[in-house]
């Protein structure tokens, strides 16, 4: 079945003619945010030795959990895997994670196991023969001060696809199969869940699905093949899509973030697909509901995501800005925690808005949530590109639950824009006259709020919320092992 977890604000065509299960209505929810209740998947009991045993109670699994990044070595936007772990050892079902050891990223999520229940997998960086008996080549794999010619540019594409096949953790499959099979010797799962990206984490669970004969459950944060954000060579990308949905296709399950995800992976694989938003915690905001204003002088906008170099830009902010008189820019501050290749600095002097603009290094995730709420607008920036509009970032529910208004820019349609407007969630514009009417705006209400923006109403978040999403993923996990 495809769960479609959207609410009457959502319209698409492209769903016509595919089967579709709406959830039973939330229940109503009182006093502070707290999360409805969660639905206990029928299903069947598992006995002592974990056979399956009769059809009248609901069923606790044994999960082993597929994840590329894992706390604490995990990205600060990966936090959907450690918190889909959270839901089901709470839930009664006990979980095993296999996961890269990644230290490069470690300490921006906290751990949510305890270290005997995750096994981390070490991987060595791709070092293939030519790279090693050619050291011209070898250059073409690292950025290059001046832009490179376009065929050499190509060349570089190809050679780093075909080098980091399936993608650069590739290194990591064979002792991550080795030690999901060692784990089955004492602890055998009812059913495996992989997620990605890292997409080589669903090659793992490939894998170890044929050698324990346990059915396998693939869940794409992004997609595999025909991902826009993912520069391909033309040459290779067939061989690139043949090899992601052939893999695939082996699944017993599959799940999604987004509707036009869920869409192109149902056309390839000719199957319905579960759709599962990334949805916030009930418990994110917790203790911060009544967090002073970041700056009670300035309008403060915080964008808490990536920045994407020629893709995800917040072009139209500056050019806004740089609109503004002297006087009414210096209240205004903008704070960023990523820029790729210096973008953001560039486009900032360029505008002559720099005064206005603060690069600040990672944070640990609680802090971001402080800051969230402390902050008076939460940036969004998309891509200007119809294939952006099946994109949903993770962060647009983060930001819908910290309950403070959104800015979305870059581009005005699409499914995150259209979750922004029909949730009242904030304003999606793209002109920067309009940008720069409603940064007035704000600060006018600002002034008259005591140095803050009001809080956005409550009741509207609650059909993001995480748990709700992580009912739709039980449900496919009871119909994977029935």
């Amino acid at each position: 079945m495809l769960a479609d977890m959207t609410n009457p604000g959502f319209a698409d065509s492209g769903m016509r003619g595919m089967e579709l299960v709406r959830p039973a209505p939330l229940p109503r929810l009182t006093g502070s945010r707290a999360a409805p209740r969660a639905r206990r998947v029928p299903g069947v009991r598992l006995g002592a030795e974990g056979h399956h045993g009769d059809h009248s109670e609901p069923m606790t699994l044994r999960i082993l959990f597929v994840a590329g990044f894992f706390p604490p070595y995990s990205p600060l936007g990966a936090v959907r895997a450690p918190m889909l772990v959270r839901w089901w050892r709470a839930h009664g079902h006990d979980v095993r994670v296999i996961a890269l050891h990644n230290p490069g990223v470690a300490g921006q999520l906290e751990p949510v196991l305890p270290p005997e229940m995750v096994r981390y997998v070490p991987f060595t960086r791709a070092a293939p023969t030519l790279d090693q008996a050619a050291g011209s080549v070898k250059k073409l794999l690292v950025k290059p001060e001046r832009p490179l010619k376009p065929h050499w540019e190509s060349l570089r594409t190809l050679y780093r696809q075909v080098a980091h096949f399936p993608d650069r953790y590739r290194s990591w499959i064979r002792p991550a199969v080795a030690e999901g099979v060692a784990l089955a010797q004492d602890w055998q799962p009812d059913v495996i869940y992989s997620t990605g990206p890292p997409h080589s984490g669903h090659v793992v669970a490939r894998r170890l699905a044929a050698r324990l004969c346990q059915p396998w459950i693939a869940e794409l944060r992004d997609l595999w093949a025909d991902n826009p954000y993912n520069e391909g060579h033309p040459l290779f990308e067939p061989i690139l899509r043949r090899y992601a949905w052939g893999t695939l296709a082996h699944a017993t399950g599959h799940v999604a973030l987004t509707r036009g995800s869920a869409r192109r992976v149902s056309q390839a694989l000719g199957r319905p697909v579960t759709l599962s938003y990334n949805g916030f915690g009930a418990d994110d905001f917790v203790g911060l509901e009544a967090v002073p204003a970041l700056d009670a002088e300035r309008l403060t906008i915080i964008h808490a995501g990536i920045i994407y170099a020629g893709q995800r830009e917040p072009t139209m902010l500056l050019a806004a800005l740089a609109k503004l008189d002297a006087q009414t820019r210096a209240r205004i501050r903008l704070i960023f925690f990523h820029d790729e290749q210096s973008v953001l600095a560039t486009s900032a002097a360029r505008y002559g808005v720099s005064d206005c603009v603060e690069l600040l290094p990672p944070v640990p995730r609680r802090e971001i949530l402080k800051l969230e709420r402390q902050a008076d607008a939460l940036l969004l920036c998309r891509w200007d590109n119809p294939a952006e509009d099946s994109i949903i970032p993770g962060k647009v529910f983060e930001y819908i639950g910290a309950r403070r208004p959104i800015l979305a820019t870059g581009s005005a349609t699409g499914e995150a824009a259209d979750i922004v407007r029909s949730g009242g969630f904030g304003v999606v514009l793209t002109d920067p006259g309009d940008i720069a009417r409603q940064l007035k705006q704000w600060l006018a209400q600002k002034q008259a709020h005591g140095g803050r923006l009001p809080d956005l109403p409550d009741e509207p978040t609650y059909a993001y919320l995480r748990e709700t999403q992580f009912q739709t993923v039980d449900a496919a996990l009871a119909a994977a092992v029935r």
